[in-house]
C-alpha cells in the first residue's frame, strides 16, 4: 500500500499513474503570428523555451505559410531594426512547421486565417497583435503574447 505522499507523486493505491503524467504527454499546437517571432531580437526572450514552459507541454510551432510569405516579403522591404528584426523572424521560422493553409480560408486576410486555422485546430495563438488578440479571445482561443516586454503569458484555457 502506498502512503499518502507516495500517492500523490507516483500514482493511487490501485497504482494508477496521476492524471497529470498524460496530460503533459499531450502535444499542443501553437500557431505563431509574424509579430510574435520578433519578440527574440525586440527583447532577448527565449519565445520557444518559454511557450513550452507556460503550457507544460510538449509543443508544435505552426506557422501558415501566408505567413512566411509575409515574413519574407517584410524582411525585405522593411528597413533598419525592423528589417535585421524580420530576418531574424526568418532563422527562427526553422523551428516551426510551415503549414499550407486550407483552400476554405486561402482567401481570408492573414489575421483570420490564423483565427480560423487555431480554432479549427483547438490551438493556440501566438501573437501580440492587440487587435488580434482580441478577437481570438472573443472565440475562445487561448493567446500567448508578451506581458511587460520581460514575459510570455497564456490568456485563456487550454484544454
Amino acid at each position: 500500500m502506498l502512503s499518502d505522499a507516495e500517492s500523490r507523486t507516483n500514482g493511487d493505491s490501485l497504482g494508477m499513474p496521476k492524471l497529470e503524467k498524460f496530460v503533459r504527454n499531450v502535444t499542443i499546437l501553437v500557431v505563431v503570428d509574424t509579430n510574435f517571432l520578433t519578440i527574440p531580437y525586440q527583447f532577448n526572450i527565449d519565445i520557444f523555451s518559454e511557450s513550452k514552459m507556460i503550457l507544460e507541454q510538449r509543443v508544435d510551432f505552426v506557422i501558415l505559410s501566408s505567413v512566411m510569405d509575409e515574413i519574407n516579403r517584410l524582411a525585405e522591404t522593411a528597413k533598419g531594426n525592423d528589417r535585421h528584426a524580420f530576418r531574424v523572424a526568418l532563422e527562427l521560422a526553422d523551428n516551426c512547421r510551415i503549414v499550407d493553409v486550407q483552400d476554405a480560408i486561402s482567401e481570408l486576410s492573414v489575421d483570420d486565417q490564423l483565427i480560423e486555422h487555431t480554432a479549427q485546430a483547438g490551438g493556440v495563438l501566438a501573437t501580440n497583435d492587440k487587435e488580434l488578440r482580441a478577437r481570438a479571445r472573443s472565440r475562445g482561443i487561448p493567446v500567448l503574447l508578451l506581458r511587460g516586454k520581460k514575459r510570455l503569458v497564456l490568456e485563456g484555457e487550454v484544454s
